[in-house]
């Protein structure tokens, strides 16, 4: 019973599945959002059997995947997180996953969140990230504790990384559905991958907007330094583009002069550029991918190596590199 409400739930949820991208694509200045991809179709076929892939599993890949296709169900959302991450507790992504479902207003609040401190976990194992204390500081805020969030807010600012880990989603997602796709489906199936890893984890970004908020900085001078140097922080080094442009977006929100507004809005552009730069490479791949055998085993391979460097070293350098490959041939 309980693998075919899963069936079901996917079944479901199939409309969910692409809709991270679409949206960051519509975020995105010049993107052009009615751009059909030449793989929609298969893309289409393969997100329908994912859940015959992946109900029953009890292994984390395939927990945390249940967990990512029940986003209006935020107790089985919950469950197969906090499962995913007990059975693979060093992947960061199912540590973030689950913190950032956590970070919703429950009443009671479910025991995936009170039998350990979610949120308190990730900062003591990732201390250098800013995510875990903006997060900090965003529940000082819901509890009215400004000298929390000045704390937390200024830990944030003063951290040299900004990686909400969910880039890591495409190469979690490629691990568990490549090696069952056919082989004239391995190209599309990493595409279809690396679609997953294309959106920001939600709570941060709202964090960072009420933390920011005009009502939060006349609270105490410091957060409103402290959001400037923050958004600086994520415009110049967060791991994915669209946490470049909210953090661009907040400094200069934050910017209490001309120059220092004029420089946030430059670096907003640049990671629009550069995003849009990394949209085209993906499409080409696609191209590559629905083309002939040779073209979509060139596609599988380098697809892989994308979704590779990204988890290891973010969006902007996996874009970089690719780029950079397809330039060569």
């Amino acid at each position: 019973m309980r693998d075919m409400s899963r069936r079901s739930r996917f079944a479901a949820a199939f409309a969910l599945l692409l809709l991270p991208s679409m949206v960051l694509a519509q975020a995105r200045a010049g993107d052009d959002a009615n751009a059909a991809s030449p793989l929609a179709a298969t893309y289409q076929r393969i997100g329908e059997t994912v859940a015959q892939q992946i109900v029953g599993g009890d292994d984390a890949a395939s927990h945390w995947m249940s967990g990512r296709f029940a986003p209006l169900d935020p107790a089985v959302q919950l469950r197969e997180y906090a499962a995913a991450a007990a059975r693979d507790p060093k992947e960061p992504l199912y540590v973030a996953s689950l913190a950032d479902t956590c970070m919703r207003v429950f009443s009671p609040v479910p025991a995936e969140c009170s039998d350990r401190d979610t949120i308190g976990y990730w900062s003591s194992r990732d201390p250098d990230n800013a995510v875990p204390w903006l997060l900090q500081a965003e529940r000082a805020r819901r509890r009215n504790n400004v000298s929390s969030i000045v704390e937390n807010l200024e830990r944030a600012a003063a951290s040299p990384r900004y990686d909400d880990y969910a880039g890591r989603a495409g190469g979690v997602v490629a691990a568990k559905l490549v090696p069952r796709a056919a082989p004239a489906d391995r190209a599309a199936t990493v595409l279809y991958a690396q679609q997953q890893g294309a959106m920001p984890l939600s709570s941060p970004l709202a964090a960072l907007e009420a933390v920011c908020a005009p009502s939060t900085r006349a609270l105490e001078e410091r957060i409103g330094r402290s959001c400037i140097r923050l958004g600086a922080l994520m415009a110049e080094r967060a791991a994915s583009y669209a946490n470049r442009r909210a953090g661009a977006q907040i400094a200069f929100a934050s910017a209490t002069t001309d120059s220092a507004r004029a420089a946030t809005n430059e670096a907003a552009r640049a990671a629009v550029a550069m995003s849009d730069r990394c949209r085209e490479a993906v499409a080409t791949l696609e191209r590559y991918a629905s083309g002939g055998p040779g073209e979509r085993e060139r596609a599988a391979a380098t697809g892989s190596r994308f979704l590779d460097d990204r988890s290891s070293g973010g969006e902007p350098a996996a874009c970089e590199a690719l780029a950079k490959s397809l330039a060569g041939r």
